[in-house]
């Protein structure tokens, strides 16, 4: 991100971003057919995704759409445990471990950790994390095409305008979010793997002597 959990256009101006998905809905039988209301289908989809194992590559642009940044790396995610490893331009690690967030910055040599509830609390991290959503209370959400919902939140002061999901099969392919200010970031998962490959140990921080340890706020 730098990533999507934060929006920065250099090495300095990083301030946390977080703020920042299987089956198709039930049918009912009988002429005419009747989709699912878009919420309880997104929901579905949010819970069958208990794994996701891939790559990414992501776009950060500005309120004109001017391109500010691109980043590439690699995520993990086995509900409610998720990583989030920037490889370029700027290494970052980002790991939630249930209790926790835990940011790291390697050319920062810190960490800044923040209780969970609090660093996900209104996040499209929440999306992937929780298995309590209650979309239709905190989001207007609705369908725009088939496989992608848009989710706009219901609160004034929220600092996110709109979070687009999109879904290929059970997989989710495409991430974008919008804040309140114009700014977009778009992420792209590919080179998608099972959930053998996840280990515990990805969960962890595997830290350097001498790195800075700093409580978020």
């Amino acid at each position: 991100m730098t990533s999507w959990f934060r929006r920065g256009t250099s090495r300095t101006d990083r301030p946390l971003l977080v703020r920042s998905l299987c089956l198709c809905g039930a049918l009912l039988l009988g002429p005419p057919p009747v989709r699912a209301d878009a919420g309880a289908e997104l929901l579905e989809r949010l819970a069958a995704l208990g794994h996701l194992a891939a790559d990414f590559t992501q776009a950060q642009y500005g309120p004109g759409g001017k391109l500010l940044e691109q980043a590439t790396g690699h995520v993990r995610l086995l509900r409610p445990k998720f990583r989030w490893e920037v490889a370029s331009p700027y290494p970052q690690i980002i790991v939630a471990d249930g209790d926790e967030l835990s940011v790291y910055d390697p050319d920062l040599e810190q960490v800044v950790v923040r209780p969970i509830d609090e660093a996900l609390a209104d996040t499209p991290l929440a999306l992937l994390t929780s298995s309590t959503l209650a979309l239709n209370a905190d989001y207007r959400v609705s369908r725009l095409g088939e496989g992608a919902f848009s989710l706009r939140p219901r609160s004034d002061d929220a600092l996110i305008a709109e979070v687009v999901l999109a879904f290929g099969g059970n997989q989710l392919r495409e991430l974008i979010i919008r804040d309140s200010l114009g700014h977009r970031t778009d992420i792209a998962f590919n080179r998608f793997q099972d959930a053998s490959v996840i280990e515990s140990a990805d969960f962890n921080l595997d830290l350097p002597p001498g790195v800075e340890f700093h409580q978020g706020r």
